[in-house]
């Protein structure tokens, strides 16, 4: 059947934009007292001054939180009657994204019978294809291996995690899966012996010409000469890939591998509650959207929440990350289940709880700034408000930038380069969301990857500053002639006296007012000039996951593991917190892929 899914194009194109809607929740953080839910909650009012905009009954801040009531959590449904149908399997897994596949996948392979149930109407559900890997054998060939040149050291990987996030996700979890990913996803690809790996970061790639075709490309390999990055203060390792056009042909190839060793998906079947007997989760209830009735499945090592995050759940949302509401912060993805309303609903951190278990505190929105995404994407150059003045340090990362993008007036601001852009491009950190390498000739099957250029032709400017819409760039002979074009910018004066006194920075060779690294600011003053306007980005998932270990286990509220539950994806807490950060491109699908694959070994053997 059909997949829906949006690119990170489409979202501008006016899809998907709707599920952040404001709710009544207020900001604020879930306390240490035992969660008690929505049906259960306090209905003091504070005097609203404190209240997020918009909402039906106002909370002050933190109130909720603050006395662990989960707001956002309805009382756990009674156990259905209209069963259609019982069922039993070894493993029973809820969702079949990237976690619940590697995980039917692994456990099918180990000889147990395994049951998947899905909400969407296909199997194989993902997006986009990001993703980081450190050693195995793959990586050899760009030198990334134990022992080679490029290898990136776990152990460097998993503080530079720890730190941004600070300290709260559970680093035992991070260095298990840093130390053993590579190997697993040797496994993950070897289900498609036709998938193209390219040698080098600027080699073309296969023309997508069915569903089924599918290439790696390499992330920033070789790196630009040059590059240190024991000098970097705001580190991003560079041992990641990128599936094109995504990582569903490999996904779905992992799906068919774990369906001939005997693994089974109903899917458009929802599942809504966990059964439990004694201590122990035993099964599932499932609704058949096309019946209305539920199938009981019974699980006899245990079942496997692997549903997502809780970015389409605006009362979540507004709870856990406040943040997305107040800087009116969309949401990216409209995946849509098999009723027509979006996934990534909460429905196994809700499950997760009824059954005793504990969500973390914190959670990790992946906001990140795109940039000029059809061209530089968020190379560091000059950035004004729209009132004129500079605003932050260019030089940092994606989601840092959004942060600093967050405090300015309107949220917005003009990126400013000149004439010599193709040879700075080169001099800056390979980072997410942005290219080092500019090249002569275009190879058009090439020039997107999961939407995102990989490299630019050095016409691209020029032909940007010919198109319409969002990728738009706007030129002007002077620097007067620029800033003349820029529709919002609402004090040309500022504008120049900021960009004159970054020359003088510049000139001087040390950034007095933000502390740019001087091998990264760049005078603008070589015709012509170049600007494109930028602002909030989307949210592509909110995760807050369930706490328990890195054999995939869920905690009770006493930090006991609940049996029978078991726990990956990104349904899986304490991976990220505060913020998921680009440390590596594409951890959160790697993550996903190694401990679903952890969980199904695990359950297949009853650990």
């Amino acid at each position: 059947m059909k997949q829906e899914q949006l690119s990170r194009r489409g979202f501008l194109k006016g899809a998907g934009l709707g599920a952040l809607a404001v709710s009544g929740m207020s900001a604020g953080l879930l306390g240490g007292c035992a969660p008690q839910p929505n049906g259960n909650a306090s209905k003091d009012q504070g005097d609203g001054d404190d209240a997020l905009a918009e909402t039906g009954e106002p909370l002050r801040i933190g109130d909720a939180q603050a006395n662990g009531e989960l707001t956002w959590l309805p009382p756990e449904p009674a156990d259905p009657t209209n069963i259609e149908e019982e069922l039993t399997a070894d493993v029973v897994i809820v969702g079949c994204g990237t976690a619940g596949t590697c995980a039917a996948r692994a456990a099918a392979e180990e000889g147990a019978s395994v049951i998947v149930v899905e909400k969407a109407d296909h199997t194989a559900v993902c997006r986009s294809g990001q993703w980081a890997v450190i050693g195995g054998e793959t990586n050899k060939r760009w030198e990334r291996g134990v022992g080679q040149a490029n290898y990136v050291d776990p152990d460097e990987v998993v503080e530079a995690v720890m730190t941004e996030c600070q300290y709260y996700p559970n680093r035992a979890l991070l260095s298990k899966w840093a130390y053993n990913n590579g190997e697993v996803f040797d496994w993950f690809i070897a289900a498609k012996p036709d998938l193209f790996i390219s040698e080098r970061s600027t080699d073309p790639l296969p023309a997508v010409e069915s569903e089924n075709d599918c290439s790696i490309w390499v992330r920033y390999y070789p790196l630009p000469e040059g590059f240190d990055l024991s000098k970097e203060r705001v580190k991003e390792f560079q041992s990641s890939v990128s599936f094109n056009p995504s990582q569903q042909p490999v996904l779905a190839a992992n799906w068919q591998k774990a369906e001939e060793a005997g693994a089974v998906c109903y899917t458009s079947h929802f599942a809504e509650k966990l059964i439990k007997e004694d201590n122990r989760v035993t099964g599932v209830f499932v609704r058949n959207a096309e019946t209305g009735a539920y199938k009981k499945i019974m699980a006899n090592n245990g079942v496997l929440l692997a549903g997502g995050d809780i970015s389409n759940n605006p009362e979540m949302n507004a709870y856990y990350a406040p943040d997305l509401v107040l800087n009116g912060i969309q949401n990216m993805w409209s995946d849509m289940d098999a009723e027509g309303n979006f996934t990534n609903t909460g429905d196994c951190q809700k499950m997760g709880v009824w059954a005793g278990g504990k969500l973390q505190q914190k959670a990790a929105p992946m906001v990140h700034y795109m940039g000029a995404m059809s061209t530089i994407g968020a190379a560091p150059y000059l950035s004004l408000t729209l009132t004129g003045k500079r605003f932050t340090n260019e030089d940092i990362s994606a989601l840092q930038f959004q942060s600093a993008a967050e405090r300015i007036p309107g949220k917005a601001f003009y990126t400013i380069f000149d004439a010599k852009w193709p040879e700075q491009l080169q001099a800056f950190q390979p980072r997410f969301a942005s290219t080092n390498y500019v090249v002569d000739t275009p190879t058009p099957e090439n020039l997107l990857i999961n939407d995102v250029h990989p490299y630019v032709t050095r016409d691209a400017i020029e032909q940007a500053c010919q198109a319409e819409g969002p990728f738009s760039i706007i030129k002007g002979e002077t620097i007067d002639e620029l800033l003349s074009k820029l529709e919002n910018l609402t004090d040309a004066a500022t504008a120049r006296a900021s960009i004159e006194r970054y020359n003088e920075l510049a000139h001087n060779g040390k950034d007095l007012d933000f502390g740019k690294p001087a091998n990264r600011i760049f005078p603008i003053e070589n015709g012509p000039f170049y600007a494109f306007q930028g602002g909030m980005n989307v949210n592509l998932v909110t995760l807050v996951g369930l706490i328990g270990d890195e054999e995939c286990h869920v905690f009770n509220e006493n930090d006991e593991i609940i049996p029978g539950l078991y726990v990956a994806g990104n349904a899986q807490g304490e991976r990220f917190s505060v913020n998921y950060i680009p440390t590596m491109s594409g951890m959160s699908h790697s993550l996903a892929m190694y401990y679903g694959y952890v969980a199904g070994k695990n359950m297949a053997a009853g650990i």
